[in-house]
């Protein structure tokens, strides 16, 4: 038995709760709502139970998922001012368990810091030490393979800080490849190994990261086959799958506000209502939660007013205040020879690697994404650059709240408070060889040291310009366009070279990391 229905069984059941939107987010509400026998939960999901699909569960598939319409929903930004027009596409998941099946499977956290300052902000009882039980519960930590802890990848794990037996599994990757195994000690050889767990909350330094990956099997856990494939047949959880949210269906509550008791959604070209007896949730994600309120009449009112929508509830918040991480980084040239995963673009290895991983679940196709340093930006600047921090935030944030909307200037002054403490994680970078698909004709031995700002200043936006919930929302990161942004990111370009050509990560590139990739021929003020 399954959950899953068709849309018109579906919209013909009655629930005490309906989520709009299958992701991350929504299957976990979902699970933990259903525990209880006497509840039952409608999901309404826009994409397909992908949770068998090979290109899912393996882990260095994550390469080819992001832009595949079958997986992505392959959203592109506004022409961005700071990048000379250029649009930037924005990986978002579109199946059962939404993103967490085509992320990079980086099994990282926030600091201390950045929790607490949710309960700084206004948000009572959210800090590290009331969220620090839930992390727990979510995480099924496995750790390193027998053969793998000789290496030391455990020795910078708490273990008191991890959960045991919850539905995420949590592995060290048993694939990555010289280039990538080079990177703890290299960034050592800079003075920067880990000096903690970041789970603990407190940690900086590069490290090779655990991956949210089942030991043995190396197979990507994530909120599809972990919160909801091994659910399903629970007689209280429901799921309609390629379903697309129109909007919200409102009645008056006794005191005359609006109450949420539905859905219109369509599916095989067909419109349906589904009833909910208690709550709707929408559970959209930063795309699509802004554009279902919109189109339910929820958001500015001169935006939904010029097209056509009647405002009933006027909040020009909705869809602002967008934040998303400026990232890039240095293409290095491997030397002959070296293993990439570019392999996996050869037939006749990927064929190979194939058999391997089918065998024993190793070899690269259950590497990734698996060498990080989260760092401050004190950490990345050379001896004679130190007060920068201090002197750049003087120069550009002076904490006025002229032209910003309610609450963001505490956002900022919070955001510039970390940039000043070299025990904050400003960046984070790491190290990757190769896996991006190659041109038609073009070999694509690459390797790759690049991360992003952990917390930008820039602040963006999506909104609709339609009214058709098929259409994608419009929206605009407005990355760089705070000079903050621009500068830090530019001093992590400087570190990422840096990085390059530091031992034992230097001798696996051509000219000790000197030979750069792509059109860059060297590194400077104009690069």
């Amino acid at each position: 038995m399954t959950s899953i229905m068709s849309p018109e069984a579906f919209a013909s059941t009655s629930f005490d709760y309906l989520i709009a939107g299958g992701g991350t987010a929504g299957l976990v509400i979902a699970n933990r709502l259903t525990e209880i026998p006497t509840i039952s939960v409608g999901v309404i999901e826009a994409g397909e139970d992908l949770t068998n699909d090979t290109r899912v569960t393996t882990p260095l598939y994550m390469f080819g998922m992001v832009g595949d319409p079958k997986y992505d929903w392959g959203f592109i930004s506004e022409p961005q001012e700071a990048l000379d027009g250029l649009r930037v596409a924005q990986g978002r998941g579109k199946m059962l368990g939404g993103s967490s099946g085509i992320n990079f499977m980086q099994f990282t956290f926030a600091s201390r810091t950045d929790l607490n300052d949710w309960e700084v902000l206004g948000n009572t009882g959210w800090n590290y030490e009331t969220m620090a039980p839930y992390y727990k519960k979510f995480e099924n930590f496995q750790g390193a393979r027998p053969e793998q802890e000789s290496v030391g990848l455990n020795s910078f794990i708490n273990s008191n800080a991890h959960g045991y037996g919850g539905p995420i599994n949590a592995s060290f990757s048993p694939g990555y490849v010289p280039i990538q195994a080079a990177w703890p000690k290299t960034m050592a050889n800079l003075g920067l190994a880990p000096n903690g767990d970041p789970r603990d909350g407190v940690s900086l330094g590069g490290y090779t990261n655990p991956m949210v990956m089942t030991r043995g099997k190396s197979q990507r856990s994530f909120a599809g086959n972990s919160y909801w494939k091994p659910f399903a047949t629970r007689p209280n959880l429901h799921t309609v799958t390629k379903a697309v949210v129109r909007n919200i269906i409102f009645s008056n509550g006794k005191s005359g506000d609006l109450v949420a008791t539905g859905l219109n959604f369509t599916a095989n070209n067909k419109s349906f209502i589904a009833n909910a007896k208690r709550e709707v949730i929408i559970s959209g994600g930063t795309m699509k939660s802004p554009q279902m309120l919109e189109l339910s009449g929820i958001g500015d009112r001169g935006l939904l007013s010029s097209l056509g929508i009647e405002t009933l509830i006027d909040n020009p918040n909705v869809g602002e205040n967008l934040q998303d991480h400026p990232q890039c980084g240095v293409p290095f040239v491997p030397n002959d020879g070296e293993l990439t995963f570019d392999d996996i673009y050869d037939e006749e290895r990927n064929a190979f690697w194939t058999r391997i991983y089918n065998e024993n679940g190793t070899g690269i196709l259950a590497g990734g994404v698996s060498q990080t340093a989260q760092l401050s930006w004190n950490q990345i600047l050379d001896a004679d650059k130190q007060n920068r921090p201090k002197e750049l935030v003087a120069k550009y944030y002076n904490g006025s709240s002229v032209g910003l909307r309610p609450g963001v200037k505490a956002q900022l002054d919070l955001t510039a408070k970390k940039l000043l403490d070299p025990n904050e994680q400003a960046v984070q970078t790491g190290a990757s060889a190769g896996g991006s698909k190659p041109a038609p004709g073009q070999e694509n031995k690459n390797a790759f040291v690049g991360g992003f700002v952990a917390h930008p200043f820039s602040r963006g936006y999506v909104h609709i310009n339609t009214t058709d919930p098929n259409d994608d929302p419009k929206f605009d990161p407005r990355y760089l366009s705070h000079p903050l942004d621009y500068e830090v990111l530019a001093d992590l370009q400087f570190f990422n070279y840096k990085a390059g050509t530091t031992p034992p990560l230097s001798t696996h590139l051509k000219g000790n990391g000197t030979v750069l990739g792509g059109s860059l021929t060297e590194l400077n003020e104009t690069s």
